[in-house]
């Protein structure tokens, strides 16, 4: 029996090849009928047997390109219209709106001919097809159109439009195809902006392999980049750049990474899926690129060829350093006039294309855990703006998101679309970045936020942003946000024990939070422990130098004036202000407890970027060690850790020189047991077993792997972050979650 079908799927459906995929399968099926892009996704309709109507739509779930994600597809009768063929007919405007694909690696039918000498397309570095190549950094407006990216400007050429029209082609509808003939060039300029004569790549291969820096354009924004074997190189960038220890990432080919990092098949398998993300891989100890690149860290950041130049790099310069272009915490730039303006004192040449980066976006950051899951730790290319679930219906919101790290959330209904990674919020470029996207997303997905959620902090720029912004506003405690963001990404209904290990967030009470747990549901979380508040002397310049937390901590605890000689005026103004309760901010920070070790033991004098001397402290612990320290927990309304034995015993053992190694060890070990013991005690109070952990501490392998251990075999169900980071990246999506839980009951 004949009949025609509408079938409206939404999902990410556009720039990931599906309309020539609809085509094909309805031309197999030898059904009639069109599909088009819309604002919500795409329109189908379908004529023919019924049989091969029902076979059609099991194949468009099951079939998909890779790329795609459905997330609903609706379909009912209509009338029948007897039409000949399909067709894929041009995109409708109408209100609502459609998922924007990440951008995606270059596929392996691309590299193949890419490679080919005898095929039009060998080493033209924009090659790209239906399943891979710009999506998010080139698209101007939706629905997603040639006509809506920076494309736009470069019009087909014969072949090209041969490709585009021709349904048997792999780049039947590919919106960014192109070639030679048509697409876009790159170009070679000095620092004054001067055009170099010559083939652009090879001139950057020979001036990478002379030691110079270069900035080179890729496909969401330029990075700095320079010969990773080379050593004065690499010095001269640190010094340039103000980042003396902080590890770079480098780029390596596929039949080089083996000489650089051990790579599991986890780990090899994510390096080269269609995101492309850094990835955190434990350092071989002898190994062609330079110490410079990652000094005194096991782990190095390596990141597969993800766009055609890179493989034309890699060809002559085998490891080559890859840094975002930027000045210290502000954006990465997207245009020459930036690179100009901003790093001609750092970079001596600046390889550019006449293809424009409409939305800059950095690299994503993840490692593979022992347990085969990919963290990330940075939510940015190839992974945003893919959109987020969330577990029940949402008012159009607004979630501004965090100070450190910052991302921001759009969303409606059950579905939410972060923005990729924007950074801290402390510098005006950074704002007109943060603003400039808000803008576009409301745009691109046609939600004018009704809510507006922030965090309690009411100096952060994002609170601010926020109460300029019209719409109800509505403060997310930092911490709740990190749970509320663990329990919406699992769908976690029931009661839960929440765990925020973290650096700062404001708290409910005016001091600064950080080593808290929560007990309750989505809809309510109260605060039921946390660590002992400390005085934190002076504020952010103690966080800049752990000694000061260490000297203040052991004084305010246990009584004790600990510190070198070299210290002694800072120690001696430190106990002045504890005993006359000035210049003190008070902290419960897990973050900070670490950066007290670090600093007692000598780790690291002055921290050059976040979290760096945690991050020592994790990296010297000693394999092996089963011990740990006494610790103290008081049972009250709201229970307390009371970390004062921890660091009687870590002095202890200073002064008995035992090897630094074995403390960190212990101390890491003290920390999981007395997590532990508290899980057990609040299970217990509240009737769960479901645990939750979230917070910046938990990007320690050592601990996150140790604690998660012992809850799960002590009988306990642990969630973590799927989508997100547990740092503050996931901030903007808990905020929306819980901001809109908090709405409901002020309503009612």
């Amino acid at each position: 029996m004949r009949e025609r079908r509408k079938v409206i799927i939404s999902g990410v459906v556009q720039g990931v090849g599906f309309r020539p995929f609809i085509y094909r399968l309805a031309n197999d099926r030898g059904l009639t009928g069109f599909i088009r892009n819309t604002s919500k996704g795409v329109d189908i309709e379908v004529e023919g047997s019924a049989d091969k109507i029902r076979i059609f739509l099991t194949d468009v779930r099951t079939r998909k390109p890779v790329a795609a994600n459905i997330y609903a597809i609706r379909q009912h009768k209509i009338r029948l219209i007897y039409d000949k063929g399909f067709r894929i007919v041009s995109s409708r405007i109408e209100k609502g709106f459609t998922q924007i694909s990440p951008d995606i690696a270059t596929c392996s039918a691309c590299y193949s001919e890419f490679m080919d000498r005898k095929d039009r397309r060998y080493l033209y570095p924009f090659i790209n097809c239906t399943n891979c190549g710009p999506r998010y950094s080139i698209i101007i407006n939706t629905p997603y159109d040639r006509r809506s990216t920076s494309m736009k400007e470069f019009e087909m050429c014969p072949q090209c439009q041969h490709e585009f029209e021709d349904v048997d082609d792999r780049r039947f509808h590919a919106q960014p195809d192109c070639c030679e003939l048509c697409g876009p060039q790159y170009s070679l300029f000095t620092s004054k902006n001067r055009l170099v004569n010559g083939d652009p790549i090879k001139n950057t291969i020979r001036l990478l392999k002379k030691g110079e820096i270069i900035a080179i354009k890729g496909i969401g924004g330029f990075h700095i980049a320079c010969d990773a074997r080379q050593g004065k190189t690499i010095e001269r960038l640190r010094k340039l750049k103000n980042r003396p220890t902080k590890p770079f990432a480098i780029m390596v080919g596929d039949s080089n990474r083996d000489q650089v990092a051990y790579i599991s098949r986890a780990e090899h398998s994510r390096l080269l899926s269609p995101p492309a993300p850094i990835l955190l891989l434990r350092k071989k100890p002898h190994n062609p690129v330079n110490r410079a690149v990652a000094p005194n860290n096991p782990y190095i950041g390596i990141i597969a060829p993800y766009v055609p130049m890179h493989y034309m790099l890699l060809d002559q310069v085998p490891f080559f350093l890859m840094t975002s272009a930027n000045r210290a915490d502000e954006p990465i730039a997207f245009s020459r006039e930036q690179v100009m303006a901003n790093l001609s004192g750092i970079v001596s040449f600046c390889l550019d294309h006449d293809r424009d980066i409409e939305n800059r976006c950095d690299d994503s950051v993840g490692y593979v855990a022992s347990d085969k899951k990919f963290m990330i730790i940075r939510r940015s290319r190839g992974l945003a703006p893919a959109p987020l679930t969330i577990p029940f219906q949402v008012k159009p919101s607004l979630g501004v998101g965090p100070f450190l790290k910052n991302t921001f959330t759009l969303a409606n209904k059950s579905e939410a679309y972060m923005s990729p990674h924007i950074g801290d919020l402390d510098n005006l470029e950074t704002m007109v970045f943060y603003k400039e996207m808000t803008q576009k997303y409301q745009r691109w997905f046609k939600i004018e936020p009704e809510l507006i959620v922030h965090d309690m902090h009411p100096e952060y720029l994002s609170t601010k942003i926020a109460n300029d912004l019209p719409g109800k506003k509505i403060a997310v405690q930092h911490h709740v946000a990190h749970i509320a963001a663990v329990l919406a990404e699992n769908s976690v209904n029931d009661k839960v024990i929440g765990i925020a290990y973290d650096g700062t967030g404001y708290g409910e009470d005016g001091r600064i939070w950080g080593g808290e747990f929560f007990a309750g549901t989505i809809r309510n979380l109260k605060r039921a422990a946390h660590l002992r508040y400390l005085p934190l002397p002076g504020g952010e310049v103690s966080i800049i130098k752990p000694y000061r937390i260490a000297i203040a901590y052991y004084y305010k605890l246990l009584g004790q004036k600990i510190g070198r000689n070299k210290w002694r005026t800072e120690a001696r103004s430190i106990w002045n202000m504890i005993d006359k309760n000035i210049g003190l901010v008070e902290t419960s920070s897990m973050g900070r407890l670490f950066d007290c070790v670090a600093g007692l033991i000598g780790v690291t004098e002055e921290i050059t970027y976040e979290a760096e001397a945690a991050i020592n402290l994790e990296y010297m612990t000693k394999k092996g060690v089963k011990t740990f320290y006494q610790y103290a927990i008081e049972d009250n309304d709201i229970m307390i850790i009371d970390p004062s034995k921890i660091l009687k015993g870590i002095l202890y053992d200073l002064k008995k020189g035992i090897d630094p190694g074995v403390i960190s060890a212990k101390f890491h070990n003290t920390v999981t047991e007395f997590t532990l013991d508290m899980v057990q005690r609040l299970a217990g109070k509240y009737s769960t077993d479901k645990i939750c952990l979230s917070g910046g501490v938990f990007q320690n392998r050592y601990l996150l792997e140790r604690i998660i251990d012992r809850i799960r075999t002590a009988g306990f169900k642990v969630y973590l972050h799927q989508n997100l980071p547990t740092n503050d990246g996931c901030i903007s999506y808990g905020q929306v979650v819980y901001g809109n839980m908090r709405e409901r009951k002020e309503r009612i």
